[in-house]
């Protein structure tokens, strides 16, 4: 058995976030349960039900109820720029919120971007409000234009997903949240604070790794699509698609995508019906892609960053390196979890590196992999929660993070903005019960992701992995660790991150595959530095190298400069405790980045 923390339960509640493993979550990165807890502590409020929903079929039979949030003032205002919020009703069981947004440029011509946030169970409308959305909420709960946005050059499409995740629902229940867990409880089980989404249980269609994620958003994308030209819309059918993700989006991107490359073969091929898709990038920021690989850069990064932060003491860092590297500890684990993957019959595939169905939905399997992930998040990863009194998302903030202000998740309970989205739920931005089903398969320690990218890479897709350098819980040591992981890419050095004249961060590219390093920058890269990401996103659509903006990609582009990043950064105390101190400090940390969407963005970007 692994050696196993008191608080494995805490713990394991703070996984990625917005991906998703602490003590507890940093308060602008709330878990289910925190979010709740706001209800708790607030009167019953039960959502009315939406009024003057338009409903449509799609020519795939798919039924979408919506409306357009941008008529009511409701996020994208900007004229003639019109957006669509509602739901795919995909089964009885399955209905999936969406927020589609017009590009802001040429939406009949620019290109379709699908945005999504990791947990697993953490909303996408996390990355809408705090990241590169349409809009910014302000702490009196008004919407503003974020001039940012990366509607700016592409349409954009936001997924609640898994469904049960933000306003997706299974099912619809009265009930609250366990003030510890935070699991959903009925009015049998406690006093009920509101109406929240409920899933079935895992053997009638909960969503558990993701694979299964996959396949469900593929059959959502393809009923969105079949509808698209039914919500009146300007755009046309969409000449490339893409797709972009953050934290353990390091999953969900390579997997989605191999996926949908995969059903869009058969389409093409006329072996199944559907609406086929142009790939043409995927984007992954902070993510977690391959635990084996990442996992020895916690304790390097919690003591070794280049902010000159030594979060905790040696005596915490052999303790970390010890339990990655001894017998039965953390690569020993992941090693045991595949071994029982390649025991199983038609278990592994490519070579022996990705599981199949078979082996992911053998039970046995999951408690290898689940001991695996508990005992590598407990022991190497979780001592800088213990310890370090340092943000999660941004080492140079303290553990009780400002950053970014999770106004919207207030807002999105408004009921004239409720009635604007056509829904009738309480809105939580993550929800924990998602989050132990994928934790209970050991979907976090699975093989597929890396193996996914080598393959999204050879079809010719442009990737690009970048990650903000003051991250702690999926830093940008371990990113860049998996770039050099995959194919000639050890070859290429660091460039400059060019934006309007300032450097950002750097770039290392080969090809059509990008890794870029963002000075001062937390876990959600386009909220601490929005010109910087809009850049990345930008060029990476637009096919032109990643530091600059000024050549075009080529097969054999190869960025030339040194082997390593070495930019630094002054060290940052923490922050004063006290109360009123610790106020003025937060207010002048989230008004220093609100400044930063003052200046639209550069034409030149």
């Amino acid at each position: 058995m692994a050696i196993r923390s008191l608080l494995t339960l805490a713990s394991a509640a703070l996984l990625l976030a917005g991906p998703s493993t602490a003590l507890k979550w940093p308060a602008h990165k709330p878990t289910a349960k925190q979010t709740a807890a706001k209800f708790l502590d607030k009167r019953q409020y039960f959502p009315a039900n939406a009024t003057d929903v338009k409903t449509i079929t799609s020519p795939t039979n798919v039924t979408i109820r919506y409306k357009m949030p941008g008529e009511a003032g409701v996020c994208e205002t900007t004229p003639g720029v019109n957006s669509y919020a509602g739901y795919i009703d995909m089964a009885p069981n399955v209905h999936m919120f969406f927020w589609f947004f017009e590009s802001r440029n040429d939406p009949a011509n620019d290109p379709l971007t699908l945005w999504l946030n990791g947990g697993p169970g953490s909303d996408s409308l996390i990355g809408l409000f705090q990241e590169l959305g349409p809009c910014r909420i302000t702490e009196d709960l008004k919407s503003v234009i974020n001039p940012y946005s990366w509607n700016n050059v592409s349409n954009m499409l936001f997924l609640s997903q898994p469904v049960g995740t933000g306003f997706s629902y299974q099912e619809e229940g009265i009930g609250s949240f366990d003030a510890y867990t935070g699991a959903f409880l009925n009015t049998s089980q406690a006093n009920a604070t509101g109406r929240y989404p409920t899933l079935d249980p895992i053997d009638l269609g909960t969503i558990d790794t993701t694979d299964l994620a996959a396949e469900a958003a593929w059959h959502v994308m393809q009923g969105f699509l079949s509808a698209l030209p039914s919500l009146d819309a300007k755009v046309g059918c969409p000449k490339e698609f893409n797709l972009w993700t953050e934290s353990y989006g390091g999953h969900y991107g390579p997997a989605f995508w191999n996926h949908f490359y995969q059903q869009n073969l058969l389409i093409v091929n006329d072996t199944i019906p559907g609406y086929a898709l142009n790939f043409n990038s995927l984007g992954i920021g902070n993510g977690i892609i391959d635990e084996m690989i990442q996992v020895s850069y916690y304790p390097e990064f919690a003591i070794n960053n280049t902010y000159g932060i030594k979060a905790y003491n040696d005596t915490v860092y052999s303790y970390a390196k010890f339990a990655n590297y001894m017998f039965n500890g953390c690569l020993n684990q992941i090693d045991l979890c595949r071994s029982a993957a390649a025991g199983i019959n038609g278990g592994l595939v490519n070579n022996d590196q990705t599981f199949t169905y078979a082996a992911t939905s053998n039970p046995d399997l999951d408690v290898a992999c689940q001991e695996a992930a508990d005992m590598c998040r407990d022991n190497v990863e979780s001592p800088y929660y213990f310890y370090g009194e340092r943000g999660v998302y941004d080492i140079r903030h303290p553990y009780n993070d400002v950053t970014p202000p999770t106004y919207f998740v207030d807002y999105l309970n408004l009921p004239d903005v409720q009635n604007a989205l056509g829904v009738n739920l309480n809105y939580t931005d993550a929800n924990n019960d998602i989050y132990w089903a994928f934790q209970s398969t050991g979907d976090f320690i699975y093989t597929n992701f890396i193996e996914d990218l080598e393959m999204i890479l050879a079809s010719g897709v442009r990737v690009s992995l970048y990650y903000g350098d003051a991250d702690y819980i999926c830093n940008w040591f371990g990113g860049q660790a998996i770039s050099l992981a995959l194919a000639q890419f050890a070859a290429t050095g660091y460039q400059p991150l060019m934006y309007d004249g300032v450097e950002y961060g750097e770039v290392r590219q080969y090809g059509n595959f990008s890794f870029t390093r963002v000075y001062e920058s937390g876990h959600e890269v386009p909220y601490y530095q929005p010109q910087a990401a809009l850049a990345v996103f930008n060029r990476t659509l637009n096919h032109f190298n990643v530091a600059d903006g000024t050549m075009p990609v080529t097969a054999n582009l190869t960025s030339s400069g040194p082997a390593n990043a070495t930019h630094t950064a002054p060290f940052v105390a923490l922050p004063p405790t006290g109360s009123a101190s610790f106020a003025a400090w937060s207010s002048s940390v989230i008004a220093s980045y609100s400044s930063l969407d003052n200046e639209p963005p550069s034409p030149t970007g």
